[in-house]
C-alpha cells in the first residue's frame, strides 16, 4: 500500500497535471455545499474574537479611560509606520492561535465533497496537541516570513512589492496546512512538500487562488457582510487544490512518519 509520503515523493519527481478548469468547478461546487454554513461561522467567530478584543483593549488602556477620543488616539496611532511592529506581532499571534480554526474550514469542505455532516465543535478538533503544535510552528513560520516582509516593505513605503511577495509565499504554502491535517505530516515536511509540488505549477495556482481572491472581494459589495459568505472560497479553493494534486488519502491508504520527521 502507497504511504503518503511515497506519493508526495512520486509526484516530486514525475510531476503532475493541474488544469484550471477542473479545478475551479470542484473548488466552486464544493464552495456552494459551504458558503452558508462556514459564513456563519466566520460571523460567530468573527463576533467572538471582537469581544476578546475589546476585553485586551479595556484591560490594557483602562474602563475608565476608555471613550471615543481616547478610541480615536489608538486607531491613529497604529497607523504610523513605528506601531508596524506591534501589528505584525498581533497578527503573527492570531493567526498561529487560530491556525486550528482555518483548519476546521478544510475539513468542513472536505465533509461537504464526501456528502458527510459536519458539526461546529469539530472547528476546534485540530486544537488536539498532535495536530496544533504542527499547525500553530507552520503557520507562525509562514506567517513570520510572509508578514515579516510585508511590514519591513511597507515600513519603507513600498506596499505593493510587499503585498505581491506575501501572496507568492502564499501560493508556495497553499498545501501546507492541508498536508498537516489530511497528509498527517510535521510543520517544517508540509512547508518543504508544499513548496516543492507547488514550484512546478506557479502559474496556474497563482490563477486558481488570484480568481479566488477576486471571489471574496466581490463580498464587499454587499456592504461588506458579504465577505463573510465569499471567504469561504478561498478555503474551499485550496482543499480542490489539495485534492486534485495530492488526493484526499482513502481509509486503507497508511500514512507512516516521514524519515524528515
Amino acid at each position: 500500500m502507497e504511504t503518503i509520503n511515497q506519493k508526495i515523493a512520486q509526484l516530486k519527481t514525475n510531476g503532475y497535471e493541474l488544469k484550471f478548469e477542473e479545478v475551479f468547478n470542484k473548488a466552486f461546487e464544493n464552495y456552494k455545499k459551504i458558503a452558508l454554513y462556514a459564513g456563519l461561522a466566520i460571523l460567530i467567530f468573527g463576533f467572538l474574537f471582537a469581544f476578546l478584543a475589546a476585553i485586551g483593549v479595556v484591560s490594557f488602556v483602562g474602563a475608565e479611560h476608555l471613550n471615543e477620543n481616547m478610541i480615536k488616539q489608538l486607531e491613529a496611532k497604529m497607523l504610523k509606520q513605528e506601531y508596524l511592529g506591534y501589528q505584525f506581532i498581533a497578527v503573527l499571534a492570531i493567526n498561529s492561535l487560530f491556525s486550528p480554526i482555518s483548519a476546521g474550514f478544510l475539513k468542513m469542505a472536505e465533509s461537504a465533497d464526501k456528502d458527510v455532516e459536519f458539526k461546529m465543535r469539530q472547528f476546534f478538533s485540530f486544537y488536539k496537541w498532535t495536530y496544533f503544535k504542527e499547525l500553530f510552528v507552520a503557520t507562525f513560520i509562514i506567517t513570520l516570513l510572509s508578514t515579516g516582509i510585508d511590514s519591513a516593505l511597507t515600513f519603507y513605503k513600498i506596499p505593493v512589492l510587499g503585498g505581491i511577495i506575501s501572496f507568492a509565499i502564499g501560493i508556495f504554502t497553499v498545501l501546507s496546512t492541508p498536508v498537516i491535517i489530511f497528509g498527517k505530516q510535521k510543520a517544517t515536511a508540509a512547508i518543504k512538500a508544499s513548496i516543492s509540488l507547488t514550484s512546478s505549477q506557479f502559474l496556474t495556482l497563482f490563477l486558481l487562488l488570484f480568481v479566488a481572491f477576486l471571489g471574496s472581494l466581490v463580498g464587499l459589495i454587499g456592504f461588506c457582510i458579504g465577505v463573510l459568505f465569499t471567504i469561504p472560497f478561498n478555503m474551499s479553493m485550496q482543499y480542490a487544490i489539495y485534492d486534485a494534486i495530492i488526493g484526499i488519502e482513502n481509509e486503507e491508504v497508511v500514512v507512516v512518519e516521514s524519515e524528515e520527521n
